[in-house]
């Protein structure tokens, strides 16, 4: 069924673009988008730094190097247009047979951006070739915090994880199975 707005218009369906760069400049590429209008999200951890002098600093880092994702709120050439004088090298990761861009529904980035707060520490990121291979059983988490979140549960050195892929990334989430039902 279509989703209409107040006015009875069909409404858009929000979408977002995975774009990678290189040699570790995803936060000056995001900062580069912003200054143009374009919304993006880096999926971000607290890492501990120890300064010279032997202190420990806690600060946000980047939890995938390479990768950030924009709204789309352009067509592709719209926006590459917009950002045609970039001076960060990046690309929009595209399907293998298709070569379209891949596209993210909102509903997964919503998502992803809760799995990806850096306030929670259980939180693994690994390669999507890596997540789909583990074996698992397709569950629903039905308490915590990602209550009502989908994915595949598997365990990983003796912990259990719900694994969630989107683009080229695997997120998997510490979360004890029994709070977990398993869906047919």
């Amino acid at each position: 069924m279509d989703k209409r707005d107040d006015n009875g218009q069909k409404e858009a369906r929000r979408v977002w673009y995975a774009v990678q760069t290189f040699y570790c400049k995803e936060e000056r590429l995001g900062q580069y988008f912003e200054e143009k209008g374009i919304s993006y999200f880096i999926p971000m951890r607290h890492s501990e730094r120890i300064t010279p002098d032997g202190k420990k600093h806690r600060t946000l880092t980047p939890a995938i190097h390479n990768l950030l994702f924009v709204e789309k709120t352009f067509t592709e050439k719209e926006f590459l247009a917009k950002v045609e004088k970039c001076p960060i090298p990046f690309h929009l990761i595209r399907h293998r047979d298709t070569r379209k861009c891949y596209e993210i529904p909102d509903s997964e980035m919503l998502e992803l951006r809760a799995i990806c707060d850096p306030t929670y520490t259980g939180t693994l990121y690994v390669d999507t070739a890596m997540a789909e291979a583990r074996p698992g059983q397709r569950v629903r988490v039905i308490r915590g915090q990602f209550a009502g979140l989908e994915g595949k549960l598997t365990q990983y050195k003796k912990s259990y994880y719900v694994v969630i892929t989107v683009a080229t990334i695997g997120v998997m989430l510490h979360i004890p199975k029994w709070y977990c039902e398993k869906i047919n």
